[in-house]
Formats: C-alpha cells, structure tokens, sequence
C-alpha cells in the first residue's frame, strides 16, 4: 500500500502521538509498504531516520500552523501516485491534519482518523478549528480512537460519524517484559513507585504530589519510600517547590530524562507504576509498565482501562481521595503487592504491538471498504 500519514506535531517535537507516528511509520515500512508523513513541524536539523517527511512551512502561531501556506506540498504529496488511505492523527486543535485530511477526501483518497486526545471536553474547540479554518462541510473519512474511552468520546462529539474503530498505540510489550525474577521485595527495605511523563500541566504531577504527601499523613511514620519521577519539562522547578514545601524530599525524587534501557531496568525492580492524570487518552507508559511485570496505579475513566484489569494487574480508582486511600493501603501491605506483581507479570498484556498493527490494518481496509464510492479523484492544487 502507498500511505501516508500526517500530523500536526512530529520529531523533534517529544511527547506521545509523535512517537506514535514515527514508530507506525517504521514499522509500515519494514511490512514492506510505501510511507509518507506530512507535518507542520519544521526544525533545523531534524533527523527524518530514512522515512519520507515532508515538512510544512515555519510560520506557525505557537503550535498552530496555517494550512493554506502548505497547499502546495499537500498538493505534491497527495497527487504523486495512486495513494491507497491517508491516516490522520488527530488531537485537540490539528489543522494541517484536517486539510490534508479534507484535500484528500475531495480526492477520493480513503481517509482514516485517529484521535489521541481527550476529545468531548474540547468538542467545541475541534469544532470552531475545522470551521474557522476550511468551512462547514464535512470530511468523508472514518474514525478511531486510540482507546475505547475515546471511542466513546468521538461519537459523543460527532453522534452520526457511524462506526468508531479502535486502534490502540504501538508499544513493543515484549521489549519491556522482564528477562528474571526481580531482586526485589515490596518494602524490603522501602516500597518502590515510578512515574514516568512529561513535566506539564496537563500529566497532573502536581496533584499526585500532594496525593502523597496526604499518603504520607496517613501510614506509619518511619515508612520507607522511593518514589521516581522519570520526565522533564517546563515544570520542573515548580514540582521540586512542592516537593520541598510540602516535606517529601525524603520520599518524591525528580531524575529527569532516563534512556529506554534505563527505564526499564528502574521498572523491573519496582513496586508499583502511578499514573495520575485524568487526561490519559491511552496511557503509553503505563502500558510499559505494565509489560515490564509493574501493577499499574490510574483513573477507571482514562485509556488504562483497556489493557489495566483492576485488582489483578494493579488498581483503576475513581478521584484523589480513593488514590490516597488505596495508595495508603498497598504501603502497608507487601503481600498484596507481591500478589498484584505475580499475577501482572504472569499474565499477556490485553493489548500488544501485534494487536495494534493488525488493528491498524484492519482500520485501513475499512476505510478503503467505506470510502471507496468515489471512483473518479479530482486532483485540486
């Protein structure tokens, strides 16, 4: 197949969908198929790693770039063959990935839409960024989500977009499972917990901060734990204020960015994975985690739901004060974390690369089975 993909954030830029649209694209490629990427990101120096990347024009409003200077590439990319789907990757505000996603439509080109974010909260901001931007008309494309809790939030935003895929991130689950049984015990000699994010706002880290410091009013005094933060970014300074303010320095330690190796190897001597925010459209990290033989701490409402089964390979809660309550809990209770990490590392993780590649496939050929009813491409430059 000849597919190309866009998004609106790529390399350099760090964070998830990235990664995502790099690792797909790789591994499209090793299949054996023909690999485009279009994106608004254009940075000196970007390394494009062999893939064929065609970066749009620098001007951008802080992240937000303006499709209409980008026409003509768009233009080049889509009319240069026969292209077979175009994958766009959607998040609160995209739109390069809404025109290409739009030019491609009027093109007869089968269009597949992935969503990566939270949606339903911002359902008016997507909204007014596709309206402002390309008019009231509507795309010809299919959806998905990365999760099924953004499944859900799709068709709340667009009730008559029919059905809604799921197509799950690409994480290699068994590059992160553990080799040997791990040299370390619950609380022998302290309760081991790892974080691993982006220092932003939105990972909500300063809420799990004072998740622990309430978890820390509530045992034993004299309890030992480690608690590693893995990640950096803009708030680093303001979460080690915290962490002082609020008396932690003993037990919260900020480590900055860690290789993939090194991450693992932090994670297979630890006792339980925490992942704080609300906001988790699929939960990439904690789905690392959780192949690494890690329980895995987070919302029941958050992407974690499809892969974490609660009380078997960690604990789904519902607010803050159930996270403390059974944060609390486990720091007391070695043999119920001992329990929790047998049977997470005994267990196959619910959702695989192999699972999301083939649902990956799967999607394309209902795109293509869907959107197939225009047989003439009208090419528009």
């Amino acid at each position: 197949m000849r597919i190309i993909h866009v998004a609106d954030s790529y390399s350099p830029d760090v964070g998830g969908i990235e990664r995502q649209v790099e690792a797909l694209a790789l591994a499209q490629r090793a299949d054996g198929h023909d690999v485009s990427i279009i994106t608004a990101v254009n940075k000196d120096g970007a390394e494009d790693g062999g893939l064929d990347v065609h970066r749009g024009l620098r001007t951008r409003w802080l992240t937000i770039a303006f499709p209409s200077l980008n026409h003509s590439m768009v233009a080049e990319v889509l009319d240069r063959g026969d292209v077979d789907v175009v994958h766009a990757h959607f998040t609160v505000a995209s739109p390069i990935a809404i025109y290409v996603a739009r030019a491609a439509s009027r093109r007869g080109i089968p269009v597949a839409v992935t969503v990566h974010s939270v949606w339903w909260k911002v359902a008016a901001a997507h909204r007014f960024v596709s309206s402002v931007f390309f008019g009231p008309s509507l795309m010809r494309v299919v959806y998905s989500g990365v999760s099924t809790m953004i499944a859900r939030h799709i068709k709340r935003v667009y009730p008559r977009c029919g059905d809604v895929s799921v197509v799950p991130n690409l994480v290699d689950t068994q590059w992160w499972a553990p080799a040997a049984p791990s040299m370390h015990r619950a609380g022998d000699p302290d309760f081991r917990v790892v974080l691993v994010g982006r220092l932003k706002k939105r990972k909500h880290i300063d809420e799990f901060i004072e998740v622990m410091s309430r978890v820390k009013a509530k045992v034993p005094a004299g309890a030992t734990v480690s608690v590693s933060i893995v990640g950096a970014g803009p708030r680093r300074d303001d979460l080690e204020q915290q962490i002082e303010a609020l008396g932690l320095s003993d037990w919260v330690h900020l480590l900055g960015l860690q290789t993939p190796e090194q991450i693992r190897d932090l994670l297979h001597e630890s006792d339980l994975f925490v992942a704080p925010s609300r906001q988790e459209a699929f939960g990439i990290a904690a789905l690392e985690a959780r192949s690494a033989g890690v329980p895995v701490l987070g919302y029941n409402f958050t992407g974690l739901a499809d892969f974490v089964q609660s009380g078997v390979e960690g604990l789904l809660v519902d607010d803050a004060d159930d996270m403390v309550d059974s944060l609390a809990k486990l720091l007391v209770d070695a043999e119920r974390v001992e329990q929790l990490k047998a049977s997470t590392r005994a267990r196959r993780p619910a959702v695989t690369h192999d699972d999301a590649m083939l649902a990956t496939y799967e999607f394309y050929a209902r795109a293509r089975r869907e959107l197939r009813g225009r047989s003439a491409r009208t090419r528009r430059r």
